[in-house]
């Protein structure tokens, strides 16, 4: 990947619904269109911050240009409401006739839009957006998602924990939507099956502001070994503020989802979260040529650090404009280009080396994390372990587990006895290989 770290004065940034980004002169004729929908105010508006930025640098690396085409990006905010976001999506498909669409935050937004979509012969690549339903049981061929599920960090986080932590059980805590029931469900899996005897889930409306009533209800005479937040935006960041507030850190201690702790939003928590664990594809001190190249275009650019959600906006820019060049600037034909997009080499993704499975899902590695303090005083994701190569069904085999019922609110099951046997049993789990080897 290229990463020239140079404001370019083509391409003014802007986040207004319709408002465009695209170098001046580019007549139509040349010109492809990209939508990006993305939450661009709202309770989870950091995300969409973040996917914007990582974007924008994509573009600005390849200068707006592809194969002697100029790409037009119209960006919309649906403030990650669902009927806003189909809205949306209609407007950037009927009247602005996109050959793309891209973007999308939450699992809801992304299930909402990408049924939509359906029939509508449009590639569509979600950029953090994590129902995996969108890559499995509601999956169609121009959905390519080089990014993640909900479920894949959180199948080896909770196996992690069980198996090599030895904790037995868990109170988790989650907003209720999509996204969250995906991050439990993978989470109850890999729990149970490493080994864990309950994980008991308690949700609330999003967004939520106190917490007292939710926090003063957590059972401290049962016994379990944490409490898990599965949230993430301004509602993870009043959450962990109140539980600490509460004095609950230093009777049971906090775990996050894959979100819970991401940057911008660790800066805005208390120090007493040190030591909290989560998993995702991305750890704030990773070390490797391609992401110290990214982090530091990326810091130049944008003044702050990348996290998780600019990371996939990137890489997700990146599959489609190479997918773009592969076919010599020629999207007329979207099934070619969602074929071409199948096909791009994504090795060098600075998250560490990633592919897509049959159904256009990443493969990739999941970083055990926990929140430490740099010699700057400032909060981080450490990386602890990794699991290399997990694709979206974890260790199981894809035509059981398509078998279960999609994650909701009471699936999986709370309990180990309640476990399908064949959810408990694999041919082959996770090795963890030790942080940066």
């Amino acid at each position: 990947m290229k990463y020239k770290a140079t404001r370019t004065t083509l391409a003014p940034l802007v986040v207004a619904a319709g408002i465009i980004a695209m170098p001046m002169g580019a007549s139509a004729a040349d010109e492809i269109k990209i939508g990006m929908l993305s939450a661009f105010t709202g309770t989870f508006a950091s995300f969409g911050q973040l996917q914007k930025e990582g974007a924008v640098m994509a573009l600005e690396e390849w200068n707006y240009k592809v194969a002697g085409k100029t790409i037009k990006v119209i960006y919309a905010d649906d403030q990650l409401d669902n009927e806003l976001a189909v809205t949306k999506a209609k407007q950037l498909v009927e009247q602005d006739k996109v050959d793309v669409v891209t973007g999308l935050v939450s699992g809801d937004e992304g299930l909402s839009v990408a049924s939509y979509m359906k029939g509508k012969d449009i590639p569509i690549v979600p950029m953090y957006s994590a129902s995996e339903d969108s890559t499995m049981r509601k999956w169609y061929p121009f959905v390519v998602r080089p990014t993640w599920t909900g479920a894949q960090p959180m199948d080896v986080f909770g196996y992690w924990l069980s198996k090599v932590k030895g904790l037995k059980k868990i109170y988790m805590i989650g907003e209720d939507y999509s996204y969250p029931y995906n991050q439990a469900g993978g989470f109850k899996r890999g729990f149970l099956r490493g080994g864990g005897v309950e994980v008991t889930t308690v949700w609330h409306p999003v967004p939520t502001s106190d917490y007292s009533s939710i926090i003063s209800s957590i059972p401290l005479d049962k016994k379990y070994d944490a409490v898990l937040y599965n949230g993430a935006g301004s509602d993870a960041v009043a959450f962990v503020k109140q539980y600490v507030e509460f004095g609950m850190q230093s009777k049971i201690p906090l775990l996050g989802q894959s979100n819970t702790f991401e940057k911008p939003d660790l800066d805005s928590m208390p120090q007493q979260i040190v030591g909290a664990y989560s998993a995702h594809l991305t750890a704030d001190d990773m070390n490797t040529p391609n992401w110290n190249k990214f982090r530091d275009a990326f810091q130049k650019r944008w003044q702050h650090s990348p996290s998780a959600a600019s990371e996939f906006a990137y890489g997700s820019m990146e599959l489609i404009l190479r997918a773009i060049k592969a076919r010599n600037g020629d999207v007329t034909d979207k099934a070619a280009l969602a074929a071409a997009m199948h096909k791009v080499d994504l090795s060098d993704e600075p998250r560490g080396p990633v592919a897509l499975d049959e159904y256009n899902a990443a493969i990739e590695n999941v970083y055990i994390r926990e929140v430490a303090v740099g010699s700057d005083g400032v909060m981080y994701n450490k990386g602890l372990f990794t699991a290399k190569n997990v694709n979206q069904f974890g260790p199981y085999d894809s035509k059981i587990y398509m078998k279960q019922p999609s994650d909701g609110p009471s699936s999986p099951p709370d309990l180990r006895a309640d476990m399908p046997r064949e959810m408990l049993e694999v041919a082959k789990d996770y090795e963890f290989v030790p942080f940066g080897k």
